[in-house]
């Protein structure tokens, strides 16, 4: 069975838009030619495809299931005539790495300066997202590997242990815990408190914390950044939780209260993840080895 490339582009763009007529118009060319790769493909199957009525068109529990390994395969074509053409201009692969900010307020940084420094001939992109978006991105084939906190590395997924990111709680400076030395998660339960707006390993944390008291999580503000936690929190607004690098950016007497933070969760762990180690390109494996030999 043939299946070609471009069949399964127009089946996705149909997918994605809902509509033949619309998906015609998306990748140029009419919606005749869409329809009739459909069928062909429907055919070639054996499966219906798509529930279609006036409204356009719904993928089918089958069409789902093909959309999944489309993208897949047109991931994996993109990235080999990626690879072939760093080989004709020169440069010898590209490595797609995402990573969380926990991840890159460690050695990370330094690693992929020393990595690019040693292989000039390789490509590289890297891109900031939360650990449970970087972890996905890497399994449907839209990076080649992820560095972020280990909270749970979905199916699906290798994992190679890379250091930890210490946390540290933070308090504004006049505040019934400012006085603590260290506090744990728990302690900060009782208050309200300032947390990222995306889901992130560090939500996680106060989440469990809550559940294990037995208590409803007070929130007063949710924002993008680490950085301005630490503003409303010496502001006031609440407490919070960060990583602990954070400290050594703050002015002598000025800003949050930073304390260590206790428990199981004071320094998550971090991994590398792949969705197969032993298929990644030769550019990625010699980026993953690098990451390796670096811990």
């Amino acid at each position: 069975m043939m299946v070609d490339p471009v069949s399964l582009r127009l089946f996705l763009a149909a997918v994605e838009t809902g509509s033949l007529t619309k998906a015609a118009a998306r990748e140029c060319t009419v919606p005749s030619a869409v329809s009739k790769r459909m069928s062909d493909l429907e055919a070639q199957f054996g499966v219906v495809l798509f529930d279609r009525d006036l409204k356009g068109v719904r993928p089918t529990p089958a069409g789902e299931a093909l959309a999944v390994h489309a993208r897949a395969v047109l991931q994996d074509m993109d990235r080999l005539h990626q690879d072939m053409a760093g080989f004709a201009t020169g440069v010898r692969g590209h490595v797609r790495l995402l990573a969380s900010v926990a991840a890159l307020t460690g050695d990370l940084p330094a690693d992929i300066q020393s990595f690019r420094a040693s292989h000039p001939q390789i490509g590289f992109t890297l891109l900031e997202a939360t650990t449970l978006s970087a972890f996905e991105q890497v399994l449907e084939g839209q990076g080649d590997l992820a560095v972020g906190s280990d909270f749970g590395v979905p199916p699906g997924l290798q994992s190679f242990p890379y250091g930890s990111c210490p946390l540290a709680a933070i308090t504004p400076q006049r505040h019934r815990l400012a006085d603590h030395d260290a506090l744990s998660a728990r302690q900060l339960a009782d208050f309200e408190q300032i947390e990222l707006i995306r889901d992130n390993g560090i939500n996680r944390i106060l989440d469990a914390a809550a559940r294990d008291a037995g208590i409803a999580r007070r929130v007063s503000a949710r924002v993008g950044s680490h950085e301005t936690i630490c503003m409303l929190v010496e502001r006031g607004l609440g407490v919070g939780i960060v990583p602990m690098y954070l400290k050594g950016r703050q002015l002598p007497g000025a800003g949050p209260r930073f304390h260590p933070l206790t428990g199981p969760f004071a320094s998550p762990r971090l991994c590398i993840v792949a969705r197969e180690a032993d298929t990644l390109s030769p550019a990625a494996q010699a980026f993953l080895d690098h990451l390796q030999s670096r811990r």
